[in-house]
């Protein structure tokens, strides 16, 4: 937390932040600790102001906030409204996202809605006490394509990736992120041996306890990117895909904010793919399915035809659960009725 303390130059006793998370949710380490070891105040955002942007609009304009933490699906979501920028937050100067992937259109619109603060992508599993890395999104960052950088490794940390043998990778190779240090640790509650993830490196990898994420990722110029859960590849026709991937091609169409990729499973087997969109302008409900046809012509361009998704279905928000990320098992729910075989 000092390390965090001192990157982002925080101001003793001066700090408003915002508390999005549950406090049974590891992001909220960053923001619970971020404002009681500054003698800051923490604004907390109810449960089910979440999704209510009747109370929630408003209380954000009360709480005159100079630090925001949360998922990026949260500030999406606030990104549907018109008048979240620095109109609402007029103090707010520094903005930490952990807990998903940032993409480069959400930070875009960020900087573009609140062209004083820095926005800053983070990167840590709760297995190794929130963030172990992160960086400064800047605009010539932002410009570029998916996947945004998660930065460099907090100070005393060891972040790389691996190969199955836990070598670290060449700069560019995809692997799993691994990481190492006094953050990791020892293990959960049942004893080390409980956590399929927790590894000893041997004295030659510079040993104690290592924790393999799970996440896919590669280095490049000291900074590590992710590209998602490895355990969310699926096979569809024998081709094996990354949904992962699919949702950053997305989101790089223009017009795309956001967007989700679900597998559809019949008997056992992936049958097709749905992927549900939040676009701006948002299509009316006569024009959707011409404005689907378009996304799944234009990803054409950049993915092979087995990767498209089937389905394209328009909503004005993804679907959040209390902690602030996409809820994928509503979405599933969506894609069953949507997908249920008619009756009679």
């Amino acid at each position: 937390m000092g390390w965090m303390r001192s990157q982002q130059r925080l101001e003793p006793g001066r700090e408003v932040v915002l508390n999005q998370a549950p406090f049974s949710f590891d992001l909220s380490v960053m923001d619970l600790y971020l404002a009681l070891t500054t003698g800051g105040t923490l604004v907390s955002i109810p449960r089910g102001m979440v999704q209510d942007p009747r109370t929630l609009f408003p209380a954000l304009a009360a709480a005159d906030l100079t630090v925001w933490v949360s998922t990026p699906s949260f500030a999406q979501f606030c990104l549907a409204e018109p008048t979240f920028g620095a109109g609402m937050l007029p103090r707010l100067r520094r903005m930490l996202f952990c807990g998903e992937t940032l993409p480069a259109a959400t930070a875009r619109a960020l900087l573009q809605r609140f062209p004083e603060a820095e926005v800053w992508n983070t990167y840590g599993p709760t297995e190794t006490t929130v963030a172990v890395t992160s960086v400064r999104i800047t605009p010539e960052l932002a410009a570029g394509p998916d996947p945004l950088p998660v930065g460099a490794p907090a100070p005393g940390m060891r972040v790389w990736v691996a190969g199955p043998d836990l070598a670290e990778l060449a700069p560019g190779e995809a692997g799993e992120v691994v990481i190492a240090g006094p953050q990791v640790s020892p293990g959960y509650l049942a004893g080390p041996a409980a956590g399929r993830g927790f590894v000893s490196l041997p004295p030659a990898r510079g040993g104690g306890t290592a924790y393999r994420t799970g996440d896919a990722g590669y280095a490049r110029d000291g900074q590590l990117f992710c590209v998602g859960r490895l355990d969310r590849q699926v096979k569809l026709h024998g081709y094996r895909l990354e949904l992962d991937e699919i949702e950053a091609h997305l989101t790089r169409l223009d017009g795309v904010c956001a967007a989700a990729v679900l597998p559809v499973v019949r008997e056992g087997r992936v049958q097709h793919l749905v992927a549900f969109v939040v676009a701006e302008p948002a299509p009316d409900p006569a024009g959707a399915f011409a404005a689907a046809q378009q996304l799944r012509h234009e990803l054409g361009g950049s993915l092979p035809p087995y990767a498209i998704p089937r389905l394209i279905r328009f909503l004005p928000a993804l679907p959040l659960t209390p902690n602030g990320k996409v809820d994928r098992r509503h979405l599933e729910a969506l894609a069953e009725q949507r997908d249920a075989p008619p009756k009679g």
